[in-house]
């Protein structure tokens, strides 16, 4: 076998990748260098990014869902609930003589949700206000 290579004149491909006799050439196509594939952390970046995306995107429609629950709610029911708790919202928020409730958490979340019902007039909304949270820096 060497015989024959030595004959014909012939040398082995080299470990590097580029044809006997060629130094790697513009017109040699085994010497042009082919563009990297993504690292590895990129790919997990990109995927990362997406499922974050993703999270938030559910976060940010699960907290609208009161608010789609009583708009897909009929009319009377609707009523029939803001009655209810706009009730338990009095007996246990407005105390009879001005004094602060021992419930502050609990008349928080029913003045939350009170305010989100259309049924609920500038009344309802001058009772609740002492309750909502107040936006801070």
């Amino acid at each position: 076998m060497r015989l024959a290579r030595a004959v014909d004149g012939m040398e082995p491909m080299r470990n590097d990748g580029t044809p006997p006799g060629e130094e790697g050439g513009e017109d040699n196509i085994f010497a042009k260098e082919l563009a990297t594939p993504p690292g590895r952390w990129v790919r997990r970046g990109t995927w990362i990014g997406i499922v974050l995306m993703v999270l938030l995107g559910v976060f940010l429609w699960l907290q609208g869902g009161e608010n789609r629950a009583l708009n897909a709610m009929s009319p009377s029911q609707r009523q029939a609930l803001f009655q209810e708790t706009r009730d338990e919202f009095q007996e246990l928020c407005l105390l009879p003589d001005g004094g602060t409730t021992r419930f502050p958490k609990r008349c928080a979340q029913h003045a939350d949700f009170l305010v989100r019902f259309p049924e609920c007039d500038d009344a309802c909304k001058q009772e609740a206000q002492p309750f909502l949270k107040r936006p801070t820096r």
